[in-house]
């Protein structure tokens, strides 16, 4: 199988983490002493990381669509919804194995194979990294220049995202428990911030808002883009990290049920109330409707002047829980793909990338365009991905073998996810020509593609490309020399 001896059991290391101190497990199976997680806590994380101006900031970008906004905000719920059902099997997968779900896929695509969703995952959670750092530095920035008559410059809005990516840095480094501690504080302070906003907003907000005209020039077109590009897309960009939270969960103390019924509200309360509240707080002023200027700007100098104040804490420390749940998946896959990196370092080099793609985002003439885009293109390759290795999910049970899932990180070849060369070409081949097909046929305000009209001006690139990889998939996957079930 390989030239080096087999590593001791893992189950007898021990993790700092455990006691507190920074958490030393990159992408290795969790000792079952350290997985004392619950479905409440994995929920939790996931409201305590939408709580920020980066998450409403997706209610204001569905606005600029040109619907009115219960139809953005209907469009984003059900997709949402639709998404979800692809999440289940994901958010349950990490508790099977005790690792996140891209190294999880091995059983799937090949221990080789799993590189695929580390990829799709660290590509996401730089995005996400990046697009949360602009939105919350921008808003300190504007705040602080309202309040304290701070200059809005290049240099200014460097320290604003300084700040936020400093502090965010130090939670993801520290690991898993620190990111728990941090996401109770949002849950409670983010919260209540984000209620307020309604409050402060609610006299000029227009609650009846019909909208404009729709971007794709007809009402059901553009519905289908905003619950694509928004709802579906939003879920399925975390369809490869929702395992880093759940693989300190334990199946055997937890049922299926429970954590997936508790894990799925958690999820769309977190991708759904906060981008409504950015829907409604976009009709108050006709000043939100300028996509160059950023949504946190707006935002700051258009709130009252108590609720200014409160913007400050808001904008800084909300992002950090989504920063920080960002760069810590992000240090994840970099450690699956760079097997020599420790997760402590992996997590320090995405945080200088960001810091990158950050000024390439502030440079973009149309954030709104380049964001949607963005999150489409990376919904193309994550619906096959999900479909593939949800349907391998379903037809083992759920039953895995975690020591052969991490032979790559003993440096060994073989074993039961070994299949041909670490790859298993049926499952690889599905997700490429799903993700063709969603590409060939995906609807962005950026560029189109050239089978776009293929269902009369509806975006169907989604559903078509995991549609495209199942049929594919399917035929195999009942093969227990394929599936390894």
């Amino acid at each position: 199988m390989g030239a080096e001896p087999k590593a001791p059991p893992l189950e007898d290391r021990t993790d700092a983490s455990a006691r507190g101190g920074i958490e030393r497990h990159g992408v290795d199976r969790i000792p079952d002493a350290e997985r004392t997680s619950t479905p409440g806590i994995f929920a939790m994380i996931f409201v305590g990381s939408s709580v920020g101006l980066g998450a409403v900031a997706f209610g204001w970008i569905g606005m600029g669509f040109g619907l009115g906004v219960w139809d953005t905000i209907a469009a984003i719920a059900v997709g949402t919804l639709v998404g979800q059902v692809l999440l289940v099997p994901l958010i349950l997968l990490g508790s099977r194995t005790a690792t996140n779900d891209a190294t999880a896929s091995g059983a799937t695509f090949g221990v080789r194979g799993r590189l695929i969703g580390s990829t799709i995952g660290l590509l996401s959670c730089l995005f996400s990294v990046a697009l949360t750092t602009w939105t919350s530095g921008s808003a300190g920035v504007a705040v602080a220049g309202r309040l304290l008559g701070t200059p809005d410059t290049a240099a200014t809005q460097a320290v604003g995202y300084a700040v936020v990516l400093a502090v965010s840095a130090a939670i993801a480094i520290w690991g898993f428990r620190w990111l728990v501690r941090a996401n109770v504080v949002l849950v409670t302070l983010g919260g209540l911030l984000l209620l307020l906003m309604l409050v402060a907003f609610g006299g000029a907000i227009d609650w009846g808002y019909a909208g404009g005209e729709p971007v794709l020039g007809s009402y059901w077109p553009t519905w289908f883009l905003v619950a694509t590009t928004i709802g579906v897309s939003g879920a399925l960009v975390v369809c490869t990290i929702v395992g880093d939270w759940t693989r300190y969960i334990r199946s055997d103390r937890h049922s299926t049920s429970s954590l997936a019924w508790i894990g799925s509200i958690g999820v769309f309360i977190g991708f759904v109330v906060p981008a409504a509240i950015g829907a409604l707080v976009s009709t108050s002023s006709p000043g939100f409707a300028d996509p160059a200027v950023p949504f946190a700007a707006t935002l700051a100098n258009e709130a009252p002047s108590w609720y200014a104040v409160l913007l400050l804490p808001l904008g800084v420390l909300g992002g950090v829980g989504l920063v920080a749940s960002s760069l810590y998946s992000a240090g994840l896959d970099l450690d699956a793909l760079v097997v020599r990196l420790s997760r402590l370092q992996a997590t320090a080099v995405i945080a200088v990338v960001a810091v990158v793609l950050i000024y390439l985002a502030v440079a973009s003439p149309n954030i709104i365009e380049v964001a949607s885009a963005a999150l489409l293109v990376m919904a193309e390759f994550a619906a096959p991905w999900a479909v593939v290795v949800g349907i391998n999910f379903l037809r083992t049970g759920g039953h895995y073998d975690p020591d052969d899932l991490q032979v790559f990180n003993r440096r060994e070849t073989g074993g039961r996810y070994w299949f041909s060369g670490g790859w298993n070409w049926a499952a690889t081949l599905a997700w490429a020509v799903g993700s063709v097909a969603g590409l060939l046929t995906i609807q962005t305000l950026s560029f189109t593609g050239p089978l776009s009209d293929i269902a009369g001006g509806v975006d169907i690139s989604l559903l078509l490309g995991a549609v495209v990889a199942a049929a594919i998939y399917l035929p195999f996957s009942g093969n227990r020399e394929i599936a390894r079930a």
